[in-house]
């Protein structure tokens, strides 16, 4: 490796170490990491109702929902918010006068978030599969003895979810901050980044409503396609009940297409707030 890539690489490593310190001492990370822990948690009393089997399904939807609802919030909140306060203190500039290049800077700051986010993310889906694998030992134990069929439950399949998150929240930061790379306020990147993932969320409507037509020109669906692809596929990383509870239900290939989709969006994302950044006067 070059001595010049070396080089790059550890300014890169070491404005991610500093992001990711500053950012896991924020009251508000502990703040929502604490709330979602306690969401989690309060699934549990979904024991003391007789779901039958789909009891699982309903406390995996719950816990996966409001694990990544909650880190949503983090994804935007924290990631505006590492960018904006080395803007608005000025460190910005002192770092920039080193030689950090300006591109360095800002994968840095996401590699600093979203190691935050995957200290996030693995500790709540970890604490979920804890309470899931406690309740599916029991209701196997009823199953047996009343003989029915017991419930699947696939710790691997919960480890791979836990990996799309922690790469959904990924693509949520690299929106964010290609957004913050031009936006002059803190609350102007939130709101907009909060749109953008409520767009991504829903993309997949627009992507059956129009490209539902077979009649079209092959042109013209290359260009509907194009359009629906602007905006990341949220949608695509949410299997998480499937590959929890009936891995057989998962198609094939989609965990790998959603993972390409997903590092082809974070690198395209963080070109553009490259380019964007570039041109910005701080």
């Amino acid at each position: 490796m070059p001595d010049s890539m070396k080089s790059s690489f550890r300014r890169v490593a070491w404005i991610s170490r500093i992001t990711f310190l500053e950012a896991i001492r924020q009251r508000f990370f502990a703040f929502l990491i604490v709330l979602s822990a306690a969401l989690v948690i309060s699934s549990v009393s979904f024991r003391f109702m007789d779901f039958g089997h789909g009891e699982l399904k309903f406390v995996a939807d719950f816990g996966f929902g409001g694990i990544f609802f909650f880190g949503s919030i983090l994804a935007l909140v924290m990631t505006a918010q590492m960018f904006f306060a080395e803007i608005e203190n000025r460190t910005a500039l002192t770092l920039l006068a080193k030689p950090v290049g300006r591109f360095e800077f800002l994968v840095g700051k996401f590699a600093g978030v979203w190691a935050v986010l995957g200290v996030f993310i693995f500790t709540l889906c970890t604490l979920l599969g804890l309470v899931l694998w406690g309740r599916h030992q029991e209701l196997v134990q009823i199953a047996e003895a009343s003989g029915r069929v017991p419930p699947d439950l696939s710790v691997g399949g919960i480890f791979a979810y836990t990996l799309l998150q922690w790469l959904r929240l990924g693509v949520i930061a690299a929106m964010v901050l290609a957004v913050s790379s031009v936006a002059r306020s803190f609350l102007f990147a939130v709101v907009v980044g909060a749109m953008t993932v409520l767009a991504g969320q829903l993309q997949w409507i627009a992507q059956e409503a129009l490209l539902r037509d077979k009649e079209l020109g092959v042109l013209h669906q290359a260009f509907l396609w194009l359009i629906t692809r602007l905006i990341p596929n949220l949608q695509q990383f949410n299997i998480g009940d499937a590959l929890t509870l009936d891995v057989t239900s998962v198609q094939v290939g989609a965990i790998g297409a959603a993972s390409l989709s997903g590092g082809v969006y974070i690198i395209v994302l963080m070109c553009i707030a490259g380019l964007a950044f570039r041109r910005r006067e701080i």
